[in-house]
């Protein structure tokens, strides 16, 4: 008995020592080196990426925070796939996913899913970037916004209209 008490109680200190893959840091590589500015890696299919135009990804992380503060963000893969499958979106709505998802599996449907129901999708960089636009302190893999509060509505719509340009070319 008193063998068994301890084998436990090592299996268990072994399991707390492993680190969590979602508390591990994204790996960086380096981008050039004029600028010696580090970017996380990004999955193949981020497609439009928020980072190929200027000052997008700011806007884009502004606009997820105005929906949190008027409730009219919903996140998490589980939550967004239900809206945009069961066609409940609104017409604007933008679908925000982020580009360094590990494992891919997890997220790859979606960019086919928002395609065939004709709702704006965009990727961001970093998950924490997201979870932080979000108010949370976890990290977001993906976040559907359908409005903002109506100061900010011109910001959102011209954000849309950008993202809706940037995916017909992709």
């Amino acid at each position: 008995m008193g063998k068994d008490k301890k084998e436990k109680k090592e299996k268990k200190s072994k399991k707390e020592k492993r680190p969590r893959e979602e508390d591990e840091p994204a790996k960086k590589i380096q981008k050039g080196e004029e600028g010696g500015e580090t970017v996380r890696i990004k999955v193949p299919i981020a497609v439009p990426f928020s980072n190929d135009h200027e000052n997008l990804t700011k806007k884009v992380l502004s606009i997820v925070k105005y929906a949190t503060t008027g409730k009219t963000m919903v996140r998490g893969i589980k939550d967004v796939t239900k809206i945009v499958r069961k066609e409940k979106a609104k017409k604007d709505a933008l679908v925000v996913l982020a580009a360094d998802i590990s494992p891919l599996d997890v997220i790859s449907h979606m960019p086919v899913l928002c395609q065939d129901k004709n709702v704006n999708y965009i990727w961001v960089p970093s998950r924490t970037d997201l979870g932080a636009a979000t108010l949370s302190k976890r990290p977001t893999s993906s976040v559907i916004v359908q409005g903002v509060p109506s100061d900010k509505a011109d910001v959102y719509q011209k954000v849309v209209k950008l993202v809706a340009k940037m995916g017909k070319k992709a």
